[in-house]
């Protein structure tokens, strides 16, 4: 599944992040790395066809799409990528997160 594996590709970066800088500075204000997100996560919907949301799959898509991925954003750009990194992040990561809600393993399956 695409949402396992940029999960787990989130959460290296963020570790990484956490393992190079070990000081606690105060984070920025988030509102285009999250709108972005909302946006991924949109258009992955679209993209594998729309399926039903339930109560089941939204917290999931929710915690992986937005908050996982806008750390890992955050991570991306303290790490030193290119300033179209960040954003690229938020809404790959976010159409990807979408997936969950496909009830196969291949969206459209």
């Amino acid at each position: 599944m695409f949402a396992l594996a940029a999960l787990l590709a989130q959460i290296a970066v963020i570790l990484v992040h956490r393992a190079k800088n070990r000081t606690g500075s105060r984070p920025e204000s988030c509102t285009l790395h999250t709108a972005l997100c909302l946006l991924g996560i949109t258009a992955g919907w679209l993209a594998i066809g729309r399926p039903e949301i339930t109560w089941a799959d939204a917290p999931l898509v929710l915690i992986s799409g937005l908050l996982i991925t806008v750390e890992a954003a955050h991570a991306t750009v303290r790490l030193g990528a290119p300033r179209w990194a960040d954003k690229a992040v938020c809404v790959l990561c976010g159409a990807a997160a979408a997936t969950w809600m496909s009830s196969g393993w291949i969206p459209g399956t």
